[in-house]
């Protein structure tokens, strides 16, 4: 999984007015998308393939792995209906889980910018507090890592301004990380 939308809004497609949504609630129903990265700037829609573009009056997403076994989980809150575990069953490829803990900056490393390379691939992530309307995802950072068995490279820049690098990691695993004092 690489993207995914469940509150969308929703539009007329003619004049992008919003439709008239009569007993619904606000948001209207809309059809989640599960977005596969194509590792060219682009994305495909492939919610139809893992059954995940229904359609639903969402209000809260968050992602995390559940089961721990390195491929991130979808919960999703419905208006009007329980909570809902998407559980990701999809080919297992290598990957690096992280979790950082701050000494100097705030304890959950929230602002934390992570830059993670492998041979051919570099990828970024920045740690967030809260995703949207009633949700939270995991504070954890997740990083697919293809065939790659090794990360060549971790930089993380703390909100301390503090730095860390780490070098040649074993995939596979949750690490934490701790803030250098």
């Amino acid at each position: 999984m690489d993207m995914f939308d469940g509150v969308g809004r929703r539009r007329d497609e003619k004049e992008g007015a919003l439709f008239n949504l009569g007993s619904n609630s606000l948001n209207g129903n809309e059809r989640d998308c599960l977005y596969r990265n194509n590792g060219d700037g682009t994305f495909t829609d492939v919610a139809y393939v893992d059954n995940t573009d229904r359609v639903e009056d969402g209000r809260g997403v968050a992602i995390f792995d559940y089961d721990q076994d390195g491929r991130p989980d979808i919960a999703l809150r419905n208006y009007r209906q329980p909570a809902q575990l998407m559980h990701n069953v999809g080919t297992q490829n290598n990957w690096l889980e992280l979790k950082l803990i701050g000494t100097r900056s705030n304890r959950d490393a929230v602002g934390a910018h992570v830059l993670l390379t492998t041979p051919g691939l570099l990828q970024m992530r920045e740690v967030h507090a809260g995703s949207g309307f009633v949700s939270g995802s995991s504070l954890v950072q997740h990083f697919g890592l293809g065939s790659a068995t090794v990360a060549d490279q971790i930089r993380i820049r703390w909100p301390s301004g503090a730095e860390s690098v780490l070098t040649d990691v074993p995939a596979n695993q949750l690490l934490t990380v701790r803030e250098p004092s």
